[in-house]
């Protein structure tokens, strides 16, 4: 018996769906292929029933799109190559979420998606080279769809495929994935449910109040997580707690700050930096200092406002300073503020720089490489022209070693070194060491930059701070983490800091430190502020006899907590996980609820009520 053209379509269609949702569940494998196998038989089939929940469901709703375009287009001619559209879009769309989750261990999401738009090349780097491999993937997707398309279309054969069998299939896996969850979630089996994130838009059916019903619930593990998930707050901000009480020196001295973005620990010493470690001769060596956070936007935040990155929508909504920024101002310093990257993105220009008139929030330059030079020319005759009998206070931030960019002819110190990065090669058993090469040289170039600013300094009178936004990993933790903003590992929070005082000697320490350490340090050393630090920071003076008993990292939502013995990374959910020094997963880590308590009093401190 023929088939008429539409029940052909019907029929082909369903083909076609199926065969995409088996390619979309290989590329889904790559979610998978960070995570050690776990040990639990239960998480096992939780994560293998929940991915093809998942995909599943993505490929249902793609075909329910599909059949409903069959009922006002009845051309096959105009049904393929809309079916090839939409799948090889998908499919896109679906392995570039794996690289970024292989990267960063999260997904495509909002913030990302405004770093693209309004940071654009500035932000994200990327060599023709890599341009060409990605066009050439989506080629490649849209060959292997046509491909399979024709495939089909001529191969089939007058038996329907049972749609309904595949649907009835889904079915089971939901109620297995589901209900696998539901249990685990009620019994706080943090093994299962972490395995959710894993996925993007993964909601997994959670059921605590029937679960207590029926006696199935950890009620303790409940108690811990309900105190630590993060509450919303219904109060006002309330920064500084109190008035700050400052004298003007009769001789005040200069500040200038130097930030190289991406710039981690291990990476300052006389071959790589020698013009910053020629000034580390006479000033401090702070050799365990962590920014605040594993990128830009919080790492920054933290410099400026020694407050935990928490705080950083708060200030953004009411476009509130820094009491730095503003105690600077107030005692009539000069502002020169140099970014190679913009300040609109993230938006620094409402933030930490609010309230300086001219703000200059570009730089000229198509590679970043460009954009330093830009800045260091622009600093030098900026301070040429400056009003020598007025201080002054400079910031300037090089993003040269963020985009491994160096000018042509540059010479290339370390060797074996990649030209440029080349981010969709890299996996576990990429050989990391020329990568690192690259990096050191783009990091030389910008120390290169930093040396003509400090010929520019009188000594005498001006204190110069040196450091990081935050670190860079290159897979040293074996988890195939590479670059920054994906976990709170010390490659990617601890950062060099260099600091020079005319008067003070400076000697080398490794005292724990921190950004929240920055602004209390200028504050009380230079603007001769008399307030306790616990007015406007989470930190003190770098030259006070205050240690750090433990040290806040990250943003809202998701941050960590480090002690001397383990990292905690915690959720706005209250779930955590325990990691070593080594950023080793600890098997039956515990947290300690005393640091974990003063952690949390510190993210509320600065409201004026209670959270609720």
């Amino acid at each position: 018996m023929s088939l008429t053209i539409k029940q052909q379509t019907t029929h082909w269609l369903h083909r076609y769906i199926f065969i995409n949702f088996l390619l979309a569940l290989l590329i889904s494998s790559r979610y998978l292929a960070p995570h050690e196998l776990s040990e639990s038989v239960i998480a096992n089939v939780f994560i293998v029933s929940f991915t093809i929940n998942q995909i599943g469901l993505f490929t249902l709703l793609i075909t329910a799109l599909l059949r409903f375009i069959t009922i006002f287009v009845h051309n096959i001619k105009l049904i393929k190559p809309l079916a090839i559209f939409v799948s090889s879009l998908a499919l896109c769309a679906l392995i570039t979420d794996t690289f970024i989750y292989q990267q960063y261990r999260f997904h495509f999401n909002s913030m990302l998606l405004e770093l693209l738009i309004e940071g654009g090349t500035e932000i994200f780097s990327f060599t023709w080279a890599m341009w060409f491999q990605m066009v050439a993937m989506v080629i490649a997707f849209f060959g292997l769809q046509i491909f399979i398309c024709e495939f089909i279309w001529r191969k089939q054969g007058s038996h329907d495929f049972k749609i309904r069998t595949l649907i009835m299939a889904w079915l089971a896996f939901f109620l297995i994935s589901n209900s696998i969850h539901a249990w685990a979630d009620a019994m706080f089996k943090r093994e299962i449910t972490q395995q959710a994130r894993y996925l993007p838009l993964a909601y997994p059916l959670t059921a605590k109040s029937f679960m207590a019903k029926f006696g199935l619930l950890n009620v303790e593990a409940q108690k811990q997580q309900a105190l630590l998930k993060q509450k919303k707050i219904k109060s006002d901000l309330h920064y500084p707690l109190n008035t700050l009480q400052c004298a003007s020196e009769q001789q005040p001295l200069n500040v200038v700050m130097v930030a190289i973005d991406s710039w981690r620990n291990d990476m300052m010493d006389s071959k790589i930096t020698p013009a910053i470690h020629a000034l580390a001769q006479s000033g401090f060596n702070f050799s365990q200092h962590y920014s605040g956070s594993n990128n830009t936007r919080h790492g920054m935040f933290s410099l400026f406002y020694g407050l935990l990155g928490h705080y950083w929508p708060t200030m953004l909504d009411l476009q509130r300073a820094p009491v730095l920024m503003d105690e600077l101002q107030k005692q009539q310093y000069q502002m020169g503020i140099f970014a190679s990257a913009k300040l609109t993105s993230p938006e620094f220009d409402q933030t930490i720089f609010r309230n300086i008139g001219n703000l200059r929030t570009h730089s000229s330059g198509s590679e970043p490489y460009e954009r330093d030079l830009d800045i260091t020319e622009d600093f030098i005759s900026w301070h040429q022209d400056r009003d020598n009998k007025k201080p002054f206070f400079s910031f300037l931030l090089y993003d040269a070693a963020h985009g491994f960019s160096l000018p042509p002819g540059y010479p290339m110190h370390f060797q074996p070194s990649l030209e440029g990065a080349d981010y969709l090669a890299l996996d576990d058993d990429y050989d990391p060491v020329p990568f690192i090469n690259l990096y050191k040289n783009a990091i030389h170039f910008a120390d290169s930059q930093i040396g003509k600013v400090l010929a520019q300094l009188d000594l005498s009178n001006t204190m110069v701070i040196i450091t990081g936004d935050h670190g860079k990993e290159f897979n040293e933790s074996k988890k195939n983490f590479w670059g920054h903003n994906s976990n709170y590992s010390p490659y990617q929070t601890r950062v060099p800091l260099i600091v020079y005082l005319p008067n003070k000697q400076g000697v080398d320490t490794n005292k724990v430190t921190s950004h929240y350490d920055i602004a209390p340090t200028i504050l009380t050393e230079v603007l001769n502020c008399g307030n306790d630090s616990k007015d406007y920071s989470s930190g003190h003076s770098l030259f006070s006899d205050k240690q750090h008993g433990w040290l806040l990292l990250g943003r809202n939502g998701y941050y960590a907590i480090q002690t001397d013995e383990q990292i905690s990374e915690l959720d706005r959910y209250g779930n955590f996980t325990i990691f070593d020094k080594g950023y080793q997963k600890k098997r039956n880590g515990k947290l300690n609820m005393k640091v974990t308590l003063e952690a949390m009093d510190e993210i509320k401190r600065f409201y004026k009520d209670k959270a609720k």
